[in-house]
């Protein structure tokens, strides 16, 4: 569970760094970026380049939690 959850953590960090830093995914633009970009609206564009490896990481933590509580039952 610690590798998990600690990769989760790291995702979600490199998420928010770049959702902060206005910076993309991909060096030039790329599909899963130009998706979120089309679903946040104009304020929040700059958002899109974090926003999945941010939900990646949110996932992968909320599954190590999962997967925790279903063992110690």
């Amino acid at each position: 569970m610690k590798v998990e959850f600690g990769i989760g953590v790291a995702g979600v960090l490199i998420g928010l760094v770049l959702m902060g830093t206005g910076q993309r995914m991909c060096r030039t633009t790329c599909w899963i970026d130009n998706v979120f970009k089309m679903l946040l609206p104009a304020a929040y564009e700059s958002w899109a380049g974090g926003l999945p490896i941010l939900l990646m990481g949110v996932g992968i933590i909320g599954h190590a939690l999962y997967k925790h509580s279903r063992k110690s039952r």
